[in-house]
């Protein structure tokens, strides 16, 4: 899609470059209406903030990856990461560039629009370790069994509203309002390929880090099997809400009939709430004499609070299409 969306940008660019050549008069008097939108069309349009970003680090003293050109803002909604942290790698995975719009046209200058933006990021890492259960019949043996770990961060938001646009040449302004709602979550679960049982209660794992005993003197150990906590947002939360009322002012520049190079600034009063989150562990329970699972939520903070700022509701660069 990044690839698809980089060629379609650089083909509508070039297309000027190549139009006849007019004068100033001719150029001050062509006629650009079956460019524009009208009444009836409907439209979707791609971010490309993707090939925008690659280009800008193709400038930069760092030079562009192509997996450095993600932008590290501290969070933004649709096209972009819901929570970036510069100071975690694993926020730094969740930072999508696309995001898609799409809407229909009321009259001609007046369009109801709508935009969805994903996050998803799943990542299973499998580790190898001594099978202890063959161990133990076999000093000798080299059977093996594996530790999963798998990390997840969703997301997703959701816009709704109108734009009016202004102009009728090859540049329109174009005006916007309307509702939004956002939301984001992350976890890391466990699953070991060594048993926890009587005779073995604390087992070989890959990650020794794993081990973390919330409950001394009522477990021998334990270890995670569902981290749902995270450093992302206030009070150590994972998992959180945003929902509210956007504006949005930008420009679109037609450089072919009915395909536009879009730019926007977004202005938004959102209220933003959490949820619970927890860490939960498996453990031999010296009490009872069996395995069990632990949740802790020591420590855990809810939030609550309104932002009103400049955020990217959907695309700050995108690309349109009128049919």
């Amino acid at each position: 899609m990044k690839k698809i969306l980089s060629i379609m940008l650089v083909a509508a660019l070039a297309l000027p470059m190549f139009a006849e050549k007019q004068s100033p008069e001719e150029v001050a008097n062509a006629d650009y209406s079956g460019w524009l939108p009208a009444q009836g069309d409907f439209f979707i349009g791609f971010s490309v903030d993707p090939f925008a970003n690659f280009v800008g680090k193709m400038f930069s003293n760092g030079g562009a990856t192509p997996d450095n050109y993600t932008r590290q803002d501290d969070y933004n909604i649709g096209g972009q990461g819901l929570g970036y942290n510069a100071n975690s790698n694993w926020a730094k995975l969740t930072s999508p560039v696309v995001s898609i719009m799409g809407g229909y046209m009321i009259t001609d200058n007046l369009g109801i629009k709508a935009n969805i933006g994903v996050i998803v990021d799943y990542q299973r890492t499998l580790t190898n370790v001594d099978d202890q259960a063959a161990l133990f019949e076999n000093p000798f043996s080299r059977a093996q069994v594996q530790d999963e770990k798998i990390q997840g961060q969703y997301g997703g938001s959701f816009a709704a509203g109108v734009e009016y646009r202004v102009g009728k040449k090859r540049v329109q302004g174009v005006f916007g309002a309307g509702l939004m709602y956002a939301f984001q979550t992350s976890s890391t679960k466990y699953k070991y390929g060594n048993a926890i049982t009587a005779m073995n209660q604390v087992p070989l794992v890959a990650d020794p880090t794993v081990y973390n005993n919330p409950e001394p003197g009522v477990f021998a150990d334990a270890r995670i099997i569902n981290d749902a906590t995270s450093d992302l947002g206030a009070g150590n939360e994972a998992f959180w809400h945003r929902f509210g009322l956007y504006t949005t002012v930008g420009v679109e520049w037609f450089v072919a009939p009915k395909i536009a190079l879009g730019l926007n600034v977004n202005l938004d009063l959102l209220y933003k709430w959490s949820n619970n989150v927890c860490k939960q562990y498996e453990g031999y329970n010296l009490l009872t004499g069996q395995v069990e699972t632990y949740t802790d939520t020591r420590g855990v903070a809810n939030y609550q609070g309104v932002t009103f700022g400049t955020e990217n509701i959907g695309a700050n660069l995108y690309m349109n299409f009128f049919f």
